[in-house]
C-alpha cells in the first residue's frame, strides 16, 4: 500500500514539474508578461541595463525687459504723400498726426488707420504774436464765439477720418485762454476723443482743464526735430529713452521732414533692439 501512494506522489510531482516547465517557458515568450529571473552561468558577462535617455530641460527664453515706453507722435502730414512709405511700409507704432482741411489729409489718415497706426487732428490754434505768422486755413482764434469753435472742430474731423484725438498745431496763446480750452475739451469729452498738448508754452492751462473736463489727455515730453541736423535729430531720440526709461513712458514729437524720417527709420529699430517699446499714443492717455 505505501509503495502505491508513493508511486502516486512520484507521478504527481513530475506532472507539476512538466506543467511548471511549461509556465516558465510560456511566460517567457509572452511580450509584456511578468518578468522572470534567469539564473546567468557562472563567468557569463552581466547583461547591461538599457540607458534611459534624459529628456533635455525646457528652457523657457526669459522675456526682454521693456526699458521704457515711447509714444512717438509726427505732426504736419497732409501737405503731400512724399513719405508715405513711412506710413504703409514697416510696423512702427508711430501717431499720425494730420493737418485738417489740406489736400491729402483724408489720405494719410485713411492709410494710417489701414496700418495699425493712430491717428489725431493737429488743430491749428492761434499763437502768440499771430501777426508773425502765416496762419493755417481755419485756425481757432481766441476771439471766436462758442459757436464758431464748434463749427471749426466738425469741420476738422471730417478731414481727418478716424481720429482718436487732437493736438495743438502752434496755439501758443490758445492753450493759455481758459474760455477757449473749456469749449474745446467740452466737444472732446462727448466724442470720447483725447488731447496732447504740444506744451508751446509754460503757461498751459490744458492739463487742470483736461482733469475738470474729465477727457484723455498727455502732455509732450521732447521735440526731437526742433533743428533739421541728423545728428541733432539722433540726440532728441536718445534724450527721449532716457526719458522714457526714467519715468517709464515718454512722448516725443517730430515732423513730416525728410531728415526725421531718415533718422526714425534708423532709430527706431536700434532702441527696440535696447528694450524700449514704442506705442501708439492711445495706450498710453491719462484719464482724468
Amino acid at each position: 500500500m505505501n509503495d502505491f501512494k508513493n508511486s502516486v506522489i512520484f507521478v504527481l510531482s513530475v506532472i507539476i514539474l512538466i506543467q511548471s516547465a511549461f509556465l516558465i517557458h510560456f511566460l517567457r515568450q509572452k511580450p509584456g508578461g511578468p518578468k522572470v529571473a534567469v539564473k546567468q552561468p557562472r563567468g557569463a558577462p552581466t547583461p547591461k541595463k538599457p540607458v534611459e535617455k534624459e529628456l533635455a530641460p525646457v528652457i523657457k527664453p526669459s522675456p526682454v525687459a521693456v526699458a521704457g515706453k515711447i509714444a512717438l507722435v509726427l505732426d504736419d502730414w497732409g501737405y503731400n504723400v512724399k513719405h508715405k512709405a513711412f506710413v504703409t511700409d514697416n510696423d512702427f507704432h508711430v501717431t499720425m498726426s494730420v493737418l485738417p482741411f489740406r489736400a491729402y489729409s483724408i489720405a494719410i489718415a485713411q492709410l494710417a488707420a489701414q496700418h495699425q497706426k493712430d491717428v489725431i487732428v493737429h488743430m491749428p490754434m492761434e499763437p502768440q504774436e499771430k501777426e508773425k505768422y502765416g496762419l493755417e486755413e481755419n485756425t481757432l482764434l481766441t476771439s471766436m464765439d462758442k459757436a464758431a469753435i464748434i463749427k471749426r472742430l466738425e469741420a476738422a474731423f471730417r478731414t481727418v477720418p478716424y481720429a482718436k484725438g487732437m493736438s495743438n498745431h502752434m496755439g501758443s496763446k490758445a492753450t493759455e485762454d481758459t474760455r477757449l480750452m473749456r469749449i474745446v475739451f467740452d466737444y472732446l469729452k462727448a466724442k470720447h476723443l483725447f488731447f496732447l498738448d504740444s506744451f508751446v508754452t509754460s503757461r498751459t492751462v490744458c492739463r487742470v482743464l483736461s482733469r475738470k473736463a474729465g477727457i484723455g489727455f498727455t502732455q509732450r515730453d521732447v521735440f526731437i526735430d526742433n533743428e533739421p541736423d541728423p545728428n541733432y535729430i539722433r540726440s532728441q531720440m536718445m534724450k527721449l529713452a532716457d526719458k522714457a526709461k526714467k519715468n517709464g513712458v515718454a512722448v516725443g514729437i517730430g515732423h513730416d521732414r525728410p531728415d526725421t524720417i531718415a533718422v526714425l527709420n534708423e532709430m527706431i529699430p536700434r532702441l527696440r533692439a535696447l528694450g524700449y517699446k514704442f506705442v501708439n499714443l492711445s495706450e498710453i492717455i491719462e484719464s482724468e
